[in-house]
């Protein structure tokens, strides 16, 4: 690999903050910089990436400290560790700040924010960034319901409370009422406007400046607009692929059926020497990534499968000893883990290998179709590879 690596900053107590750059062949530079994100219950601190092209581009801002001790703490009623309790309201804009700094930037020298997908710790601090210095905001458009509406974590509670109740899941004891008036008071920092709307492949094009160096890829499955950056050519390219693969911990897709798709589509890219996620650690193999999450994803539709030999409720799956590398405590409210175990259990549906066998108050519950799971894999493939199967 042609690829010169260099930290900058190093992390500090809390897992965040380090910067690091990579120079590219031709002398392109790409600065990771670290952002406070919650692990085990988050799936860890944000990596954002400075490149500079035409413009300065920034990918993905990170989530405010403030928003993610509420969203992935108070409101999930969960035990906060003194050292994030004691973490300043800003600190993720101050880590974003410092990094600049760190590699010779300012925030006054981005142009253009990138969102690799909606996700909340992926684009909030970017209301403080464009109202400070008037950035340009680009997301695919799958993703602008998102990005773009204040009112879209509300929206959310609104329509997951009985999906939550229905998987049997223990719901919070504040209702979406309640919820609703939380967010009316941070609802001037909860949507960015999208000035650059992406919505097809190829050289990515902003305001009408086309890049020539940089390639824009719609992969979905983490989400419907979740996006890659491909930049470089030859057999030196990097690859910024935001949630969509991660390492060491596995995405949670929110589509099994696009996600495995995208896993094919991820293996007929060439020459990709790095892969620079949202979270956790580069990847060095991107091939053998693939092979590992498709893998992964079949292990755990199998665990589905056989687990659902007597009726089972999505929720009583994503609680089993096992099914997760962490505990999954029962009685507590879980959405990322209940939907993992919901998505395993539709696709397994689809495949005629499990079915509704019985609705117990709101609860839904599964059954198996005492099948060998190697002939039901064989149709979750054929539904995988048949790509008009699933347009309705």
């Amino acid at each position: 690999m042609n690829i010169k690596e260099k930290v900058i900053r190093p992390n500090s107590e809390v897992g965040s903050g380090r910067v690091k750059q990579y120079l590219l062949p031709g002398g392109k530079k790409i600065t990771q910089i670290t952002t406070f994100c919650p692990d085990i219950i988050g799936p860890g601190p944000t990596n954002l990436y400075v490149i500079e092209d035409k413009r300065l581009i920034l990918v993905d801002t990170g989530i405010p400290t403030h928003l993610a001790k509420k969203i992935f703490y108070y409101w999930r009623r969960q035990y906060m560790p003194p050292e994030v309790k004691a973490l300043p309201d800003n600190y993720s804009e101050m880590e974003l700040v410092s990094g600049l700094e760190a590699a010779g930037y300012s925030l006054d020298d981005i142009e253009v924010l990138i969102i690799t997908h909606g996700h909340v710790d992926h684009y909030l601090v970017g209301t403080t960034i464009v109202k400070k210095n008037q950035v340009k905001v680009s997301a695919h458009v799958l993703d602008t319901e998102r990005i773009c509406n204040p009112w879209a974590l509300s929206k959310n509670v609104l329509l997951g409370r009985p999906r939550y109740a229905a998987m049997g899941m223990p719901i919070p004891t504040y209702s979406a009422q309640e919820f609703h008036g939380r967010i009316d008071m941070e609802s001037d920092r909860l949507a960015l406007r999208v000035d650059y709307p992406i919505s097809v492949d190829g050289p990515l094009s902003l305001g009408g400046v086309e890049s020539d160096d940089i390639t824009v890829r719609h992969f979905p499955g983490h989400s419907p607009g979740s996006i890659s950056l491909i930049i470089g050519s030859g057999e030196d390219k990097v690859l910024i692929c935001g949630d969509t693969l991660l390492y060491p911990i596995t995405p949670h897709p929110d589509d099994l059926v696009a996600y495995l798709r995208t896993l094919d589509d991820f293996e007929q890219l060439e020459g990709v020497a790095i892969s620079l996620p949202a979270h956790g650690k580069n990847i060095r193999d991107l091939h053998g990534r693939i092979r590992f999450l498709k893998s992964h994803h079949r292990s755990r539709l199998e665990f589905t499968y056989r687990a659902c030999r007597e009726p089972k409720s999505p929720w009583e799956i994503a609680s089993m000893p096992r099914y997760f590398d962490v505990f999954v405590d029962p009685k507590k409210f879980n959405p990322m883990a209940g939907n993992e175990a919901f998505i395993h259990m539709d696709l397994l549906v689809m495949a005629e290998g499990l079915y509704r066998s019985k609705i117990d108050g709101m609860v839904h519950y599964f059954r198996n179709t005492r099948e060998k799971f190697d002939d039901v894999y064989a149709r979750v493939l054929d539904i995988i590879d048949n790509r008009e199967s699933t347009v309705l």
